[in-house]
């Protein structure tokens, strides 16, 4: 099974969210989201893994409302992943 990471940065990210959702719905099984830089500041309904990169959320003075992540754990991900893109 492929697994897929989305590296979502920017705070408007409307094509994003649509591809990741028709993935989500569809084949790909092992599908996560890595919020980081600007997306942060997002709250996305999507029925996938959602990760937060800490220190970004920190530098923004947001709370994180998913599973927090560093520097280390963000590099094992996608060194796992079969696919990552970034958005």
């Amino acid at each position: 099974m492929a697994r897929v990471l989305h590296v979502l940065k920017d705070a408007n990210p409307t094509e994003a969210l649509r591809v990741i959702s028709k993935e989500a719905s569809g084949s790909v099984q092992d599908l996560s989201v890595l919020l980081i830089q600007e997306a942060v500041r997002l709250q996305p309904d999507l029925p996938v893994k959602i990760y937060v990169l800490e220190e970004d959320a920190k530098k923004r003075g947001m709370k994180v409302a998913f599973e927090p992540i560093n520097y280390a754990k963000m590099l094992d991900l996608i060194l796992t992943s079969h696919s990552v893109v970034v958005w």
